[in-house]
């Protein structure tokens, strides 16, 4: 009853979502409160979230393929399937935010190579290719049997994904389609690591190359970008596994090694944060300081220090040391990862919009009087509802795959001598119906 309600709630949330990027796509940008100067909004924001949830955990699950960080392996699966569907949601977003949709296929016809956003969309492309061609290696003896096993929608599922591929009966010939899969698990996954270093890092330098805004253009900012990736990659695995995982007795471990690592992300952010904000002062620069006090103690002084001091940093790392040494804390641990998520939209959100509401000329925002020309922005209603509907759309088309491909469900163990291979890719299975 309460997956049915959960569904139900997403498919409603989706429905109305869908309803006003409906209206945005027939109005254009006179839905959005988006203005000639504050020209990057909400949807920027989400597309910026959306693409570090996808290059983080991406690089997390390289750390278990290509780093052989056995301790984690039973996140694998799942930290791939949470790549693609935060990159697909990140893509929505931006794509909502083009003034013409319909004309996106036109960077892939019309070549600018000195256009990082040019480099940036190709990059994208290789990366949804490498991220589906890990999963798919990865799963695809689970895909094999559902296809042979299953009823149902599964079973259809699985004989349209295996594209005909079958596991074989043999113990010999499984182990060499395993060993055969994880080596280019690892392939991929060593072309993936600088890919999708690129793919955020790219979306960083999108900003950085902004020379009229100084609080943006800077070589800092990219680093932050990849390294916020890694805090909210690792904060959103350490979620899902906490509470959707399987309560098993590696759980704990897993959960532990997982909040390691968030705190290690989580203090190497603060410090590039803190490098930020003390270089930008003293450097003295009246736009950048405007933009750095607008963040400290102006308008978005709350989104700073409740969202991305309060909820990023404080609260986890409270969580996570209340729960050190306690049985069955990894649901503590999994509110660390929750509250770490949350406060990367804070991060975001700063990261963004301040840097659009300092005149670039002194006066300019007196010079002209129109609602489109001020150097203010809240979201719209539009903005709102949309970015909600592609939200609960991402949750729920994430939901539909997390219940219907084998993500969790397969024997997983550590590696040597345990039937199964570097890569997660169990080499004892049982013989399936022929």
């Amino acid at each position: 009853m309460q997956k049915r309600l959960y569904y139900i709630l997403l498919l409603i949330l989706t429905g109305i979502g869908f309803w006003f990027v409906g209206m945005r796509l027939m109005n254009g940008m006179l839905v959005t409160n988006l203005t000639s100067y504050s020209s990057w909004g909400l949807w920027v924001v989400f597309y910026i979230f959306f693409i570090g949830l996808s290059a983080g955990s991406f690089l997390l699950s390289t750390m278990i393929y290509v780093f052989k960080m056995h301790a984690l392996e039973k996140i694998g699966r799942l930290s791939l399937l949470s790549a693609l569907f935060s990159l697909v949601g990140g893509l929505m977003f931006v794509l909502i935010d083009l003034g013409h949709p319909e004309r996106f296929w036109y960077t892939l016809v019309h070549r600018n190579f000195t256009s990082v956003l040019e480099w940036e969309i190709h990059f994208y492309l290789l990366y949804i290719l490498l991220v589906v061609g890990e999963l798919w290696l990865i799963m695809r003896d689970d895909l094999s049997l559902m296809a042979t096993n299953e009823p149902g929608i599964r079973g259809k599922l699985g004989r349209f994904l295996s594209m005909g591929y079958r596991t074989v009966a043999n113990p010999e010939g499984r182990v060499k389609q395993s060993q055969f899969a994880g080596r280019w698990v690892r392939i991929l996954g060593m072309l993936g690591v600088p890919m999708a270093i690129a793919v955020h890092g790219g979306t960083g330098s999108i900003f950085a190359v902004q020379i009229a805004k100084p609080a943006l253009n800077s070589a800092i900012i990219p680093i932050i970008y990849i390294v916020s990736a890694l805090v909210s990659g690792a904060a959103l695995i350490t979620f899902l596994y906490a509470f959707f995982g399987k309560d098993d007795k590696d759980k704990p471990n897993v959960i532990a090694s997982l909040t390691n690592l968030l705190v290690l992300f989580i203090g190497i952010d603060l410090i590039l944060v803190l490098a930020e904000f003390l270089i930008g002062l003293y450097g003295g620069i009246p736009e950048d300081v405007h933009s750095l006090k607008e963040i400290l103690a102006g308008s978005y002084g709350p989104i700073f220090w409740i969202g991305q001091i309060g909820l990023a940093v404080v609260i986890p790392i409270l969580l996570i040391y209340l729960s050190r040494n306690k049985e069955g804390s990894y649901k503590l641990q999994g509110l660390a990862g929750l509250s770490t998520v949350l406060g990367i939209i804070a991060v975001r959100i700063n990261l963004v919009m301040p840097a659009y509401i300092t005149p670039q000329l002194h006066g300019l925002d007196k010079a002209f009087v129109d609602s489109r020309l001020v150097y203010s922005y809240f979201p719209s209603t539009n903005e709102f509802f949309s970015s909600l509907g592609i939200i609960a759309f991402v949750i729920l088309m994430f939901s539909v795959a997390w219940e219907l491909l084998p993500i969790l469900e397969r024997n997983n163990h550590p590696i040597q001598g345990r039937g199964s291979n570097d890569y997660g890719i169990n080499t004892k299975r049982a013989t399936h119906k022929a």
